[in-house]
């Protein structure tokens, strides 16, 4: 792959063949600048703006200031229900779920925050012993208590309307001390970091990440390259990322160059 992309900035292109490699590289990195494709393809700013404009006519981009993005990108804001999400790359949630597992250790505690890829996390608890886990999602806490003897420290506070999590006083967790917190989100990028729909969300889980020895981000592919509403957490404050073998060259590379942070793709 890096000597096919060697190969493609030493390239000379005709302007028709560039633009349809450029295209190809929005779609996988879904947001890009002018800057970026100017280095890539190794010509001018005014070359890019040239092809991005020939492209954003055509109808295969959308056009941001200072540069593009996919068509395919989701909605600010936009959020489905549970039912809908759990039936969304469920295989990949699956594999992320159980190396995810391999980060527990009996006698742990640990937080698990709301989502369907925590819920695949939960079902691999039950061989583990003598967990104590903070929740806000009563579907997560239900399960658990049928399946398993964890102790369960469910964090109260007014259910969200056709979902299943908490929002709740963020001073409930003043005094909570967490080894491990994993948590999801519905859009992620190295830039913006983990994003949710809800403000009430992104508040309550950010308290309760704040309590956290270490945060571990569960995130499908699908979700990189995404922007939702407001931030849970930046990518700083993220110690490991797990994610599906989908995970994009463009992605994997930015992750991968972030000192701090731990990046596990899941087989």
């Amino acid at each position: 792959m890096e000597e096919q992309q060697n190969k493609d900035r030493n390239h000379t292109y005709y302007a028709i063949e560039r633009q349809s490699c450029i295209l190809d590289y929005i779609n996988e990195a879904k947001r890009v600048s002018v800057n970026d494709l100017a280095d890539y393809f190794q010509v001018s700013h005014s070359t890019i703006r040239n092809d991005l404009a020939v492209l954003k006519k055509n109808g295969q981009i959308q056009r941001t200031h200072g540069g593009a993005m996919a068509l395919s990108i989701m909605k600010v804001g936009l959020e489905t229900n549970t039912v809908v999400r759990l039936s969304n790359n469920k295989s990949e949630k699956e594999s992320i779920a159980k190396v995810a597992s391999e980060q527990i250790d009996d006698g742990d505690t640990i937080a698990l925050l709301a989502g369907t890829t925590i819920f695949s996390l939960a079902k691999y608890l039950v061989n583990k012993k003598n967990l104590t886990i903070v929740l806000n999602d009563l579907q997560i806490a239900y399960w658990l208590n049928e399946h398993t003897d964890h102790r369960l420290f469910i964090i109260g506070g007014f259910v969200r309307n056709k979902f299943n999590c908490m929002n709740f006083d963020t001073s409930a967790v003043d005094f909570i001390n967490i080894d491990k917190a994993f948590f999801s989100c519905t859009a992620f990028s190295a830039e913006k970091g983990a994003m949710v729909p809800d403000l009430d969300l992104a508040t309550t889980e950010r308290s309760v990440l704040k309590r956290a020895g270490s945060i571990v981000l569960l995130c499908d592919s699908s979700k990189f390259g995404e922007v939702s509403f407001i931030k849970i957490v930046g990518v700083e404050d993220i110690d490991v990322v797990i994610t599906d073998s989908d995970i994009s060259k463009f992605h994997r590379d930015t992750l991968g160059a972030i000192e701090q942070l731990e990046l596990i793709v899941a087989s």
